[in-house]
């Protein structure tokens, strides 16, 4: 259907008539072969670029600058790469931005030094407060790496440095929308793994912290002995994915079936278009009513030039053929403008195209002839790519399809060009659905779990990747106004960000990281689940109410997160943070999934691209994960696979190919990420198999002054309710917070003898029994 145009109204008819005959009557000129434009779409390279800043980023992407992925934080701003066009380029400078090369950001990695010497400190009645949050150790690739996370009640006014045996490095302050967030640092260490760091500030303050392990070993699927995977050897168009899709089920009737969304999407297909003219003034753009493979393309506009002196402005139609024929004055010299001609052609040849001036400009100048000129949609998919819209699948897998075991969704390609997402999604099945003979977890899958997987949710965008233009991001669907960039040299800047299309922290709401405009790669569309595909997936949470895990497969740049996924830029405001049960056991589940990612060639998702998306990545508002958990209270998860690899040869992290690698590297990235999406089934089988609630225990710590430090610990993620009052807790007393962003439990600080009473509630729900403890004060 199409909805994406607004009408121009043409004020200015004189010229139609003039004194003598019309340019047809007097029009000698034979009828010519129409031929078809050349309008071939800019040049675009993906370059890497230095951005001062997260109010840069977001009013460079408002401006049409399309950021692909391998985001990395600075102490500066930030590092990213861009798909640009030679004009974009040149215009970095305007954003106070850069080719990476010619800026001088620090270093991605810290490099050690022998540890500092310890000077004389500040006084210490001055000293800040430093608070170690994260302290993970990980290796890849046999070198060994320290990602710590610390914060200083001194905020960014600290300088921080980190030690431990063997070596030092200072701490940069992470600043994003000049709200400081705390001082975070990835460096390699040479020598054996530490197992304490320190911290200290240059106002005096300090701290030590035990290192942890980040990931573990692990039984990954494709380590199970007879285990197959591997199954996919090239890129796939979504019509070939979909393909794949339906045999899956052909070949695995009883425990698959295909559930077919509700809202089919616009469909690969475009009006057939032209543009005539070449300055603003005196261009024509015309569009034809029908889609250009029902019969748009076989339209042909001519603006003829009689020749003949004193003729007037005329429109003839010949079925597919239609011909301006252009006024002259007395000399023979063309007289009509664009906007006479807009309003001829509209008012002779309304049936089969809509003319209009360019970009909303008045049309003044006068036009200049051109041959009979085929109208295109441009499109260059061979004819077994379906132009119509297309019908969205989901696949079903499972013993139980019956809402009776908990439901995994899984997505893919929502962002067109990410080629290797949908071999992932399909990966997946192909796994599940090979090994259930002879594999015995894969078996325990099928009968406890019930998934869903749509392997491709934006195939119309997928095709014209595929096949138009690599770039491509967003859905097909043009919004932009006649009197903006609707004629077809902007057809490479149309479509929605479908990832920003939902109605939690959305943009419409003031939230930062999508964008009004309808070139801009971040365009949230016209109002929140405007979009077919959108609408499909909150289908599917509001039908199957048993869901309780999803993954939204992206790439590229080695990420997984969940909320907050957005924030308000002023202040700094994100949506809610979940609580700290739920923050657990998002920690929980994410280690899980990348220590089996990392199974296949040591791949490791660092610690510091883990956690709530507006945290370690930036503001995406109208994400599709906020939806869901804040809706639905599903478990939402945002994946960018395709990460940094060490590289023990240069000693530098090498890019992960972004977001179309080579083949080799393709082949690599879906078969390590798709044992992550295994892991979240195994994950949802325990899910439904716990049936007991947590168990916690109060942790008392006595203070030099006198006062108790108390905590809670529980068994497994549990939101704890407490009172001190005497009275009996509930859900509805208060709860057990974080003590900040990415921190774990908040101390409590007891002075006087005091009896707590609580309960806990668990992912599932289920209430352990009320407990007390006193804490006694002396």
């Amino acid at each position: 259907m199409r909805t994406t145009r607004l009408a121009l109204v043409v004020a200015a008819t004189a010229g139609l008539t003039v004194a003598g005959l019309s340019a047809q009557a007097s029009d000698p000129a034979p009828a010519a072969d129409p031929v078809r434009q050349e309008l071939p779409l800019p040049d675009e390279q993906v370059v890497r670029v230095y951005v001062p800043g997260s109010e840069a980023l977001y009013a460079m992407e408002d401006a049409g600058y399309d950021f692909t992925g391998e985001f990395q934080r600075l102490p500066e701003g930030i590092l990213v790469d861009a798909l640009v066009t030679g004009e974009q380029l040149a215009g970095l400078d305007g954003f106070g931005a850069a080719v990476a090369g010619e800026a001088t950001p620090r270093a991605v990695t810290a490099t050690p030094s022998a540890p500092a010497a310890r000077g004389t400190a500040p006084d210490t009645a001055d000293a800040d407060t430093v608070t170690i949050g994260r302290v993970d150790w990980f290796t890849t690739k046999g070198q060994g790496f320290l990602s710590v996370e610390v914060k200083s009640d001194a905020l960014d006014a600290a300088d921080l440095t980190l030690s431990w045996d063997g070596g030092s490095v200072e701490i940069p302050a992470y600043i994003d929308s000049d709200e400081y967030m705390y001082h975070r640092v990835l460096t390699r260490v040479d020598g054996p793994r530490p197992d304490e760091i320190s911290v200290t500030s240059s106002l005096g303050g300090s701290s030590t912290a035990p290192v942890t392990d980040w990931l573990h070993e692990t039984s990954a699927d494709i380590d199970r002995p007879g285990y197959e995977y591997g199954f996919i050897d090239g890129y796939l168009n979504p019509t070939e994915v979909y393909e794949r899709l339906e045999q899956l089920h052909e070949d695995h009737p009883d425990v698959t079936e295909i559930v077919e969304l509700p809202n089919e999407t616009n469909g690969y297909r475009r009006l057939a278009q032209a543009l005539f003219g070449t300055t603003n003034g005196s261009r024509v753009g015309v569009d034809s009513l029908a889609w250009g493979h029902e019969g748009g393309n076989d339209i042909s506009v001519e603006l003829r030039n009689s020749g003949v002196a004193s003729s007037a402005l005329d429109v003839t139609v010949d079925g597919d053929a239609v011909i301006v024929h252009l006024a002259t004055d007395a000399a023979g010299a063309v007289t009509s403008t664009a906007a006479q001609v807009v309003a001829a052609l509209n008012a002779e040849a309304g049936t089969q195209v809509l003319a209009y001036t360019f970009r909303g400009n008045a049309g003044a100048d006068v036009v200049a002839a051109a041959p009979p000129t085929l109208l295109s949609d441009n499109l260059a998919a061979p004819p077994e790519i379906s132009r119509d819209p297309f019908p969205i699948r989901a696949l079903r897998i499972g013993n139980h399809r019956d809402g009776s075991r908990p439901g995994v969704l899984i997505i893919a390609q929502d962002h067109a060009r990410e080629r290797v997402t949908p071999l992932v999604a399909l990966e997946a099945a192909e796994r599940l659905l090979a090994n259930r003979d002879n594999d015995p977890t894969t078996r325990r899958i099928l009968e406890n779990v019930d998934i869903l997987i749509v392997p491709s949710n934006n195939p119309d965008g997928g095709h014209y990747n595929f096949f138009d233009r690599s770039g491509q991001r967003r859905n097909m669907t043009n919004y932009c106004p006649l009197t903006g960039q609707a004629d077809v040299t902007a057809r490479g800047n149309w479509g929605v960000d479908l990832n920003r299309n939902y109605r939690v922290g959305s943009a419409l709401d003031g939230y930062d990281g999508a964008s009004f405009s309808c070139t801009s790669d971040t365009y949230m569309g016209p109002d929140k689940l405007s979009e077919p595909e959108a609408q499909n997936i909150v289908w599917l949470a509001d039908t199957y109410d048993n869901l309780k895990f999803f993954m939204t497969v992206h790439s590229s740049g080695g990420q997984l997160f969940w909320q907050p996924g957005a924030y308000i830029a002023d202040g700094r405001i994100t949506t809610p943070r979940p609580p700290l049960r739920d923050e657990t056991y998002y920690w929980e589940m994410a280690e899980e999934i990348l220590s089996n990612v990392k199974g296949l060639r040591d791949t490791v998702v660092q610690p510091g691209n883990v956690g709530g998306s507006s945290d370690v990545l930036y503001s995406s508002a109208g994400n599709v994960r906020e939806d869901l958990y804040f809706n639905y209270g599903i478990y939402a998860f945002g994946w960018e696979i395709g990460g940094v690899q060490w590289n023990p040869e240069t000693g530098e992290f090498d890019s992960g190919g972004g977001f179309i690698p080579e083949w080799p590297e393709a082949d690599l990235q879906y078969q390590e990420y798709a044992s992550g999406v295994i892991e979240m089934f195994e994950i949802a089988m325990a899910y439904g198999q716990d049936q007991r609630p947590a168990t916690t225990r109060l942790i008392q710590e006595r203070q030099a002054d006198g006062t108790v430090h108390v905590t809670f610990e529980p068994s497994e993620p549990a939101s704890i309710h407490y009172t001190t009052d005497g009275s009996t807790p509930t859900t509805d007393s208060p709860v057990y917070e974080a003590a900040n962003v990415r921190e774990p439990g908040e101390v409590i600080e007891v002075d006087a003898t005091t009896t707590f009473r609580w309960i806990s509630v668990d992912v599932k729900g289920q209430t352990e029994r009320t407990k007390r403890f006193t804490v006694r004060v002396r």
